[in-house]
């Protein structure tokens, strides 16, 4: 029982390395809301249960939403748009950005499986780090 701890712990770091996991908590974002957005930009969802979830967000199969796709530094987010471009699931020229969000890494997302974190409750985006797409 002992040496399943220290297993488990590795597995839920797998997603994102410690030493990168220091900068912040990061979502890439279709939406362009400038480089410092205002504080009334709506902020993004975290785990909603099935009747919580608005048109719009894709469910799981149980029909909850997990919470928005988080990543702890600018360059998972980067390496994430381009295996999607890569893998279809972005298409080629539509701009996105990576911003960084109010919440902090660990405390304010989880595993929702491996290497893929989301957030737990709703944050707001504070910063453009990076635009892609468009030329960009």
């Amino acid at each position: 029982m002992k040496l399943l701890l220290p297993a488990l712990l590795v597995a839920l770091l797998a997603g994102c390395q410690r030493d990168d996991c220091t900068d912040g908590v990061f979502v890439l974002s279709g939406t362009d809301w400038g480089d410092t957005p205002a504080a009334t930009t709506a902020a993004l969802p975290g785990k909603l249960l099935p009747g919580q979830v608005p048109p719009g967000l894709q469910r799981a199969s149980d029909g909850h939403y997990p919470g928005t796709k988080a990543y702890c530094s600018v360059l998972a987010a980067r390496s994430d748009y381009t295996d999607a471009l890569k893998g279809g699931r972005l298409q080629p020229g539509q701009p996105w950005h990576v911003y960084r969000l109010d919440a902090r890494w660990p405390q304010d997302v989880y595993p929702y499986r491996e290497a893929d974190w989301r957030l737990k409750a709703p944050a707001r985006p504070i910063k453009k780090e990076e635009s892609h797409g468009s030329g960009n």
